[in-house]
């Protein structure tokens, strides 16, 4: 079996650098940064402005419970160290059932058009990754031992290069047994609508949804249903520079896409709905569900099957730079019969990560506001998916004009409870333009710990809001 992972240069406020710290954002987001969090807020503004357009929206996150935040910091992204046998086989153990959840966003584009009348319109162009790796004692073990591991307990040299080979393979249903590893890669276009249905001075009501063309780099699905059964597919553009050949390896209906970079492969169509209940113009209700759709993945799809773990041809890993070395456990099921690692077929239909937002929040003055936030994975499990709710509670603050903080504390999804904070400054501020440039982290107690680590940073510095309107509905500057 062959596990795969890379890492490109989300939580689950995306790459939105003004609502990272807050840990709340589905009744508060706004402009085009409502996309894919709750499209209704298109139809109210967040200040004075009819028009706002944002560059290079940056987001991040690393959480790993087999790496020390120095390790992360130094060995992995520094200057990776080399392992020796001990080294080896005490990062073995590091990695046996210890989760890693890493997220990247990058909104290249976005922008939004909002008015009393006819609502808000808003598009918006973005990357997102999402990846997470649970591997048991065998899956680690054969990750940085390779054929030392005492499994491959026969040895031989082929074309010059030593190989492993086990003379009891095993499924690789048992061998990997409580693995669960899966990646998703994809460019969305985003076009969205929303409006009011409802406004007086007592109360609002606003709907929206946003309609997403999906283009996919990337998917790779390893883990097991409830009853034991292996599901395994990956579809990878040329970039990854994963080689599907050689033993154990059959194209079938495989449509191969070869040469360089991340190219395509695979489309689908997705769509969010979303609502929001003002109340006294105080309090806000939103409702939303995301991530509405399929990916049709069909260029280089491959799915994997069940056999004896035979043979591998790799000494393991000799640093922590897992990101980086492509085919992370490169295994051979068989001998025959049982042969078979991979077979290459000709598309796969996989639904996107669907969730469910809901959140409150409410403002008690001009300075202060406070909120919270729920999110929860829905639907079958598939790449993308948070492994469990996620819940989150903050406060936001503009102790001047030009300055906005946030704080908050976020906890679940099986990476653990972080506390992020944020800051926002506004450079120019007026009744004609803003101009807003901030940085976030979505764990502050990382940096004064070491251990389970969430390294991370969200950051923009090309926000801008323009085009003075008639009438507006805001009573905090808000900080999506």
């Amino acid at each position: 079996m062959l596990f795969y992972v890379s890492v490109i240069v989300a939580q689950t406020e995306l790459s939105s650098f003004t609502s990272t710290g807050s840990g709340y954002t589905t009744a508060t987001i706004n402009d085009y940064q409502s996309l894919g969090i709750n499209p209704a807020n298109l139809g109210w503004t967040r200040n004075d402005h009819k028009m706002n357009l944002g560059l290079f929206e940056f987001g991040f996150s690393l959480y790993s419970e087999a790496l020390t935040k120095k390790q992360i910091q130094n060995d992995l992204y520094g200057n990776p160290i080399t392992l020796d046998a001990q080294g080896k086989k005490d990062a073995a153990d590091a990695f046996t059932d210890a989760r890693m959840f890493g997220t990247a966003t990058v909104t290249w584009v976005g922008f939004s058009y909002q008015d009393e009348k006819i609502g808000g319109f808003a598009i918006s162009v973005r990357d997102r990754f999402i990846w997470h790796s649970l591997l048991n004692d065998n899956g680690a073990s054969y990750l940085f031992l390779g054929y030392n591991d005492p499994y491959f307990d026969s040895t031989a040299f082929e074309n010059g290069e030593q190989v492993g080979y086990s003379t009891d393979p095993q499924l690789a249903s048992d061998i990997y047994k409580g693995s669960d590893n899966h990646m998703l890669m994809y460019r969305e276009f985003n076009l969205g609508y929303g409006r009011k249905v409802i406004k007086n001075d007592d109360f609002g009501w606003y709907m929206g949804v946003n309609f997403k063309y999906l283009m996919g780099q990337a998917m790779v699905r390893y883990y097991q249903n409830e009853d034991g059964e292996l599901t395994g597919n990956s579809a990878l553009s040329p970039g990854f520079k994963v080689d599907y050949s050689g033993t154990g390896i059959y194209d079938g209906d495989v449509d191969k896409l070869e040469g360089n970079g991340l190219k395509t492969v695979g489309t689908g169509f997705g769509f969010d709905i979303g609502t929001t209940f003002e109340i006294k113009q105080k309090l806000k209700i939103g409702l939303a569900v995301n991530d509405i759709g399929s990916i049709t993945w069909k260029k280089n799809v491959y799915e994997g099957t069940d056999g004896g773990v035979w043979r591998t041809d790799t000494p393991g890993l000799n640093n922590y730079n897992v990101f980086e070395e492509g085919q992370l456990i490169n295994t051979d099921n068989g001998p025959p019969p049982f042969d078979t690692t991979f077979v290459g077929i000709a598309e796969k239909k996989l639904g996107l990560p669907m969730n469910f937002r809901g959140g409150v929040s409410y403002t008690f003055n001009e300075i202060i506001e406070a909120g919270l936030d729920v999110y929860m994975p829905l639907g079958e499990k598939v790449p993308g998916n948070f492994e469990a709710p996620v819940f989150g509670i903050g406060v936001r603050a503009n102790p001047a004009n030009w300055v906005q903080l946030s704080v908050s504390v976020v906890t679940g999804g099986k990476f653990g409870t972080n506390v992020p904070f944020g800051i926002t400054f506004y450079p120019i501020k007026n009744e004609k333009n803003t101009w807003e440039v901030g940085i976030a982290t979505r764990d502050m107690i990382t940096f004064f710990k070491q251990t389970d680590p969430t390294v991370s940073i969200a950051f923009g510095f090309l926000r801008f809001s323009f085009g003075a309107k008639e009438e507006s509905t805001r009573y905090l500057e808000e900080d999506e």
